[in-house]
This record gives C-alpha cells, structure tokens and sequence, in this order.
C-alpha cells in the first residue's frame, strides 16, 4: 500500500492479470473492496477485456503508483496510535473518558461563572461551593430547557440558591409564587440578595392571572402541591407559566406515582414535542413506563421492582437534565473541604423513637367499637349526590362525591387517633352538620348542593379545616327531595344516630393515656427534658388542647401556632428558634406545637427535637417536619425525632412492635380503599409505614452522578497530564477489561447522537440499553486495573450495539408519527376544531389563525389536559362550529395561542460512537 497526496482519489478499479499475459482483464464500477461492495450491495460494474483497456488501466495505475509515497514507520504509529485502531488503552483510561464524556457541559460549571455568582452573596452570607455550583448548573438547565426542579433534600438552602439564581439571571421580571406562610421569609431574603421580585401567595393564582401581568422568570415553592393536572389550581398556574422560564423548588417532588413529576414537567415543556434529549414525547414515555405497571399487583415484588426500574429510567433519560438533586451524604461526602473550610457539618438524624401509650380495657372497647362505627359509616350527608335517582348528569362529579366521603372517613380516624378532645370537637361538628342538612331537607323538601367543590385543589392546599368550612358553606344548586332515591333519608338518620351514639360514648371518658404519657416523658427523658421542642399534630384543635394543658406545667414558655394564628406571632416564634432572627432578649418559648403549616420552608434550628403527637401516616412529610430543624448552620450534632403510637393495656404481654402494628392494622382494616387521603404511598401495609416511620432515611433516591463528576474534576484538578491525554483519546476508543459484575462476556458502547447519550450492552443473552450509572458501576476500575484480551466477540457485540441504537431512533420516530401521543381528550379537541379549518367563509381571517394556532398548540401538547377536558364537555352535538368556536375560543386562554419559544439544546447531529469496552466475565 501507498499513499497518494495529491488529490482524491474515488474509483474502484480491479485489473486482473494472468501468467500467460492472454485474457487480461478490467473491472471498474461502484463496489468498494469490502464485504458488502464485493458480495452483498447491489453494485455496478463494467468488465473491460480488450487489450488496449486494460493496458490503459495498467499504465494509469502504474503512474500513479510512481507519484505515490510510501507507507513508513510514522503513518503506522499515527494510525495504531491516534485513531480507534491503536490497542494501548487502558481500561482507567476508558473509564476517565466515559467519565468525561458523559458530563463534558457540565464538567467545568464549578468553576464557570463562580465569581459572578460568588460576588452576588451578601457578606453576612455563607458561601457554599455546593450553593453555587448549584446555581450554575440550574442556569444552564433553565437555557436549555426552560425550567429546572432545584429538589435538594429538605434543609440545604433552596431557598438561597434560587435568590442567587434569580440574582444572576438576565434582566426580566421575576415572580414568586408560594406558601402564605413564607411570603415574608421569601421577601426577607430577596431584599437581602437586592432581587427586586413580586412575591404571592399560591392562593391568589387568579389575582396573579386577572393583572395580566407577564413574567420572564416564575419560581414555584413547594412546587409538589400542583403535582395533580386535573386540578383548578394546576390548570391556572400552567396558565401562568406557558411561555415563560420554571423554576420549580420541592425536596419531595415526587411522591409514589410518577405522574407527580410528570405533571410538573408540563408546567415548562409541551407534552407531546418536548426538547429533553431523547425524550420528544413526554406522554408517550411515562405512559409506556405506567402501562410496565398496570396489569401487575401492587404488593407483589414484581410490582416493585418494576416500579424502581421506571423510576431508574425516569431519573436517568428525564431528571438528569432538567432537576439538582443532592442529598447530605453526598454534599458531605463530595463538598468535604468546603464544608471543613467553612466549619460546618450536618447533624446526626438519630433513628426515630416511640411513644408509647395505652389504653385501659374501657377505652380500648370505646376504641375499637368506634373503629368498627367508622368503617360502616355511609357518610350519606358529604356524598348525596350518589343518592340521586338519575344521576347520569352529574357523572363527572360523583368521582368527587365518592371521593369527599372518604376523606370524612379518613379524618375521622385521623382525629381518634390524634386527641380525644379533637375527636369529640370533630362528632359535635359533625352532628351539627348532620342536624342542619336533615332540616333543610325536611322544611323546604330539598337541600342545596355544591356541585363546585374540588377536593383535590383543597386537599394540596394543606388545609383540611377549610375543606370542611367549603364542604359546609358553598351552597349552589337546589335539589329536591324527590330526586333523591329512598336510601338517602335513611341513611342520613341511621348516620346521626351513629354519630350520637359514638359522642355519648366518647362523653363518658374524662382520662387521656396519650397526654399523661407525654407529660411523663417530657419530664423523665433526659432527651426532651431540657432542650427546645417542636410538636406537630395534623389537628388544630389538638394544638390548642395541647397548649392549653403544658401551659399548667411550663407556663408562657409554651406557645402554640397553626393557620388561624397572625404574622406577629409567627414573628415572636422566629425570634425563639430560627438562628437568623434569634433574639436572646425576645426568647419566649421552649416549646412549640404546630400543624403542618410550620413544617414547610421554615427555620426552626434552634430546636434539635422534633415530636410527632399525631401518628405520622406519611414519612415524606416527616421528612419535611424534620427538614425544619436539620439545617446548614445548626450548632446540634444530633437530632431526636420522636412518633407516638397507640397500644391496649390488655396486649401488654405481646412484643412492642406487634402491639403498635395491631392498631396499625385496625386504622388500616377500617380506612380500606380510603387509606390514599393518610398516605401519597400506593397500597402501603401497616408493617412498612412502621419499619419506615423507625429508620427515616433522606438519602434514600440518591442518583449517584455527583460521585462520577467528582472523580473526573479530580482528575482535572490534579493530574493535568492525564486529562489532557484523557481528552485527546480518539473517537471509537476501545479496550478490554476483566469484571464480576457481569454474568458473560460483554460489550458496553457508548454512543451519542447531538446531545443524546446512550449506553448499550451486548452479551449472549442479547442486546439492551443501561443507564449511565450502570454502565459507569462495571467500567469503574483503578489506574493499575490490567488490560483484558479483545477477542472476535466485540466486533460482532459493537455492531449490535451500533444497531440497537438506530433501532432506538427509529422506534422513537414511529411513536412521534402516530396518534399513540394523543389521550382521547386531545383527539377528541382535534375533531372538532379541523372542521373549522376548512370550513370555508364560515370565519375570519383573525379567527381562522385562532383555529390553526389551536390546532398547533393541541397537537404539540402545550394546552393542559384539564382545559382541553373542560372544553371537549362543553361541547355537544347541537351546536354548530361557529358556536363550538366561540366556546373553545372563551376557554382557552390567548396565552396558549402563541408561538412557544424554543430552548437553546441541540438534538440533531450525527451519530457518534465516543468508545466501547469489551468486558471479560471473571469468576468471583
């Protein structure tokens, strides 16, 4: 072989010649001097066998050859040396570049733009490198994809790093919309960090609409309350972020389904044409991952362990570009010299402990007789439109109905099992309740029904005082008794009576076992004797009846707040236990009770003990409670938690945990089905609310990723050599190394199309596609890990690879081209409005853009699920198109008629296979 320099050289020419220099011969055409050109590709090609063709042929070739070079030493060396072909890569090697690769735009943000960021803290402010790393990387994800979760767990300065973020962002107006409770701590803090922003309440999502003012940039606190789309407050608040830049804050943005994450996704990116690499269609893909779920049962181990697998997918395709997510572990682990350097550490989150009270044998009968009354309560009065003889009509709201009677239920329970006091203030209001409806009923022959009550919107507003002053005051539509079929009445008498009869009961116990246990440990336990103290209940009135009886042992000292509770309290109690406003002058209170209004985004570290007198039915909002005393800055080392649980007297001889999960299983036995309202956990059994009610762990979804950055900016930093030899590793690197962690000989790929990245591994049980941290888990070895021997398997297993990777793309491009990305409400909007498009002279010009800017918007996936439900019901067949029209053209806000800006990320490209590891199966 020789090397011709001078030109491109493009035909394919074979001169065939024989000894006897007779029958000479010339092929020239398109086959490539390759398997397919020779044997399997349609070619063409011209025989030439006259003399002077093929003489002309030699003579050509023979001066070329003449001009040519030859191949020495040095082509050779470039070649085995700086293309794919060479064979001295190590496998450290290939493990620092998969390393590199895979994070190469997000390797250098440590450093990017750290003085601009560093610069904008206020001076009374700590400068945490993971803050602000933070804050880069959330810059960048905003660009790309116009929204980013900042989800780091509960206690690590959201809060601080969404001021930073907002503080460093190009000029535009800035909106923040969150709890009422933390308005003041939001403006305290924007002031501080001179972000100039309007700060609302999440409840006045209409107010924020009705000024028709537009923001560049809209943060979301405890952005998990709108993780339900069918909801009023989900619908206005999309209205409010389309076309704008998302931020959403939330350490629990996902609870147990994923659709909680799906949801709030939409809030910045279109359902249907999403810029996520990978992921176009946004709908298609968790609807595939819930359809894994669906014939499966929910308390099987297939079940659950399908459901870590979607959730390992949703966290690798999705999460990972558009979500920060740290965990203590993992800033302690991999911020370790900065948090040194700043003299702080995290406490020790100490493994919760019981409470344990009980009842004498009278009140366990009184307990368990009311139990059983709940559970075959009818709840007639929170439910009547499932009583109405044609109830056809109100079909889409007898869901709700159905749904309001079993939240009574569960709050029933909830309020047996958090004080006998709230629950004989819950029968009285429940009586008078009861007492009322019968009358009206009985004098005007008909009661008024709201047909308007969301339970769902009330519930995520955290209030469930105010659903039950909604349930009793939002009278609407008059309906008469005789629409009512003959069970109504009867049951709604048969409820009083029950309710009457639990009251009188409950009337005749003057002892509470769970208060007097309490006094009795806050006394004699060394742990909660002397320090501040958080109590939370679910129930206001166990709050007050709580503060009502430690004040007659701790005086003033005690202090009691909740949602009826004003500012100027709220700031007395800042002045007590948050650090930051702490005033030793203004030092009230040692001990504070609460209901969950105080366990979101709140400052309370001046306590290191948190008491949850209410059994705790959902450890994701234990996680949150604790979040308020497990904070950067604390000057604790440990932090107590403490669950009270319910036995009898008369099981004393059975061992603790059997006692506690008897009554578990009580509440559970009784709630059945209703159990959703206690708990975000699907299905959950009273053994596994327990187990994790004692070993609360928050660094349980910990991704794993910042362990893989860490080690190639390590290398960055310290060793310049090999990283630049790192980076300058030619495309298609190979190697080969030994493993344990996989069953046969293997080869993992590495390929990546514009910003999409893939890892596939083929073995001889075939070909499938793993996530980064897998792939990362078996490549991962030290710098003297030997080089294994690459034998024919690999090519076969990279060519696999290469086309499980195209087949990918493919199957994605077919999904995306069928009407598989439509629910039925989207195509059921889509066949009313393409009348209208061509329609001919029935519209205008103006309305005839209104209708193809719908259709659009609709197909792209940018108009939220539940304003397309509500336009499709409004709908019906006796209306002609230029009424349908002006229906659709009244609910659909102008908002979602214009065109949506794209994100800055590129998808397109070329493939590339960045390298490939054959991997030796070795014998453990």
């Amino acid at each position: 072989m020789r090397l011709y320099p001078y030109a491109k050289l493009h035909a394919k020419v074979y001169i065939i010649r024989r000894e006897s220099g007779n029958s000479d011969s010339v092929i020239t055409g398109s086959s490539n001097f390759s398997e397919p050109g020779l044997i399997s590709n349609l070619e063409f090609n011209v025989e030439l066998n006259d003399e002077s063709d093929v003489k002309f042929a030699l003579d050509k070739f023979n001066e070329l050859w003449e001009k040519s070079i030859d191949i020495n030493e040095i082509y050779i060396r470039t070649a085995e040396n700086n293309t794919w072909l060479r064979g001295d890569i190590t496998p450290y090697e290939i493990y620092l570049k998969t390393l590199y690769e895979f994070f190469k735009e997000e390797i250098n943000a440590d450093k990017e733009n750290f003085s601009l960021v560093n610069s904008q803290i206020p001076r009374d402010y700590i400068r945490l490198q993971y803050q602000i790393d933070a804050v880069i990387q959330a810059r960048k994800m905003l660009e790309a994809h116009n929204g980013v979760f900042i989800s780091d767990v509960v206690g690590l300065g959201k809060t601080y790093i969404c001021a930073m973020l907002a503080k460093i962002l190009p000029h535009g107006k800035k909106l923040i919309i969150c709890p009422p409770v933390l308005i003041d701590y939001w403006r305290d803090v924007l002031t501080d960090f001179e972000v100039p922003a309007r700060v609302e309440s999440l409840g006045k999502l209409d107010q924020i609409i009705a000024s028709k003012q537009e923001y560049d940039y809209i943060f979301i606190d405890e952005a998990h309350r709108f993780r339900n789309a069918y909801t009023e407050g989900f619908t206005k608040l999309h209205e409010i972020c389309v076309n704008h830049k998302v931020i959403l804050i939330s350490a629990t943005p996902i609870n147990n389904y994923s659709s909680d994450i799906e949801n709030q996704i939409y809030l910045f990116q279109p359902r249907h044409s999403s810029n996520i690499p990978g992921v176009r269609n946004l709908e298609n893909f968790f609807r595939r991952l819930n359809d894994k779920l669906k014939d499966l049962n929910p308390l099987s181990q297939e079940y659950i362990r399908q459901n870590i697998l979607n959730s390992q997918e949703i966290r690798d395709k999705i999460l990972r570009h558009i979500m920060i997510r740290r965990t203590r572990s993992e800033i302690t682990q991999y911020y370790k010299s900065d948090m040194i350097k700043q003299g702080l550490t995290f406490p020790e989150v100490s493994a919760p402990e019981k409470i344990i009270y009980e009842f004498d044998d009278r009140i366990d009968n009184f307990f368990n007789a009311t139990m059983s009354e709940i559970k075959i309560f009818k709840y007639s009065r929170y439910k009547p439109l499932t009583y109405l003889k044609n109830p056809g009509k109100f079909a889409s709201i007898l869901t709700s109905q159905h749904n309001m009677g079993g939240f009574m239920k569960c709050l029933l329970v909830k309020r047996l099992e958090s004080s006998f006091y709230a629950f004989r203030k819950t029968l009285d209001r429940f009586i008078e309740s009861y007492k009322k409806f019968i009358d009206m009923l009985n004098n005007h022959h008909g009661v008024y029904i709201s047909s308007e009550i969301d339970i769902y919107d009330l519930l995520d507003s955290g209030s469930t005082d105010e659903l039950i002053n909604q349930v009793e005051n939002n009278n609407a539509r008059f309906f008469a008794d005789s629409e009512f079929n003959g069970a109504f009445i009867i049951d709604l008498y048969n409820d009083l009576h029950t309710l009457e009869k639990m009251r009188d009961w409950w009337n005749t116990v003057n002892t509470d076992p769970k208060l007097e246990k309490f006094c009795y440990e806050l006394e004699h336990n060394e742990k909660l004797s002397s320090r501040k103290k958080i109590i939370f209940t679910e129930s206001t009135e166990t709050a007050e009846y709580l503060h009502r009886e430690l004040q007659k042992i701790y005086g003033s000292r005690v202090i009691s707040f909740s949602g009826k509770s004003s500012k100027s309290l709220k700031s007395k109690i800042e002045s007590s236990f948050d650090p930051k406003n702490f005033n030793p002058d203004n030092d009230l209170f040692d001990i504070l009770i609460t209901t969950d209004i105080l366990s979101e985004g709140v400052n309370l570290h001046l306590a290191n003990i948190i008491i949850n007198y209410d059994l705790p039915w959902n450890p994701t909002r234990i996680m949150q409670r604790v979040g308020r005393i497990n904070r950067v800055g604390t000057e604790y080392n440990k932090i107590f938690v403490f669950n009270f649980f319910p036995t009898a007297q008369s099981e004393r001889h059975l061992l603790l945990e059997i006692t506690i999960l008897h009554k578990l299983q009580m509440f559970h036995d009784t709630l059945g089905s209703d159990y959703k309202y206690l708990s975000d956990q699907e299905n959950p059994s009273p053994k596994k609310l327990f187990d994790e009610l004692s070993s609360l762990n928050d660094d349980e979804d910990s991704a794993g990723e910042l362990k893989y950055l860490e080690t190639v900016r390590n290398i960055r930093d310290n060793d310049a050599n090999l990283f630049e030899k790192i980076i300058n590793l030619p495309a298609m690197s190979k190697t080969a190394k030994f493993s344990r962690e996989i069953e046969s000989d293997s080869t993992i790929t590495f390929i990546r199309k514009g910003a999409l990245k893939e890892f596939f591994i083929t073995s001889q049980d075939g070909t499938q596609q793993i996530s980064f941290t897998e792939a990362a888990k078996i490549l991962e070895c030290q710098a003297n890990e030997r080089r294994a021997f690459i034998d024919a398997n690999y090519f076969t297993q990279l060519q696999a690879n290469n086309n499980a990777f195209d087949e990918s793309l493919k199957h994605d491009e077919i999904i995306e081209s069928t009407n598989f990305a439509l629910s039925r409400n989207d195509k059921k909007f889509l066949a009313i409005l393409k009348p209208m498009s061509y329609a001919g002279n029935l519209f205008n010009d103006e309305q005839e853009f209104i209708i193809s800017r719908l259709i659009k918007a609709c197909q792209e996936g940018t108009i939220p699920q539940n304003l397309i439900k509500y336009s499709v019901k409004a709908l019906n067949d006796s209306q002609d198109l230029t009424q349908k029209f002006g229906i659709i053209s009244a609910l659909i806000p102008r908002k979602y008629l214009y065109t949506r800006k794209e994100a800055a990320i590129n998808q397109e490209g070329s493939t590339h296979v960045i390298l490939s590891c054959y991997i030796k199966h070795e014998n453990k």
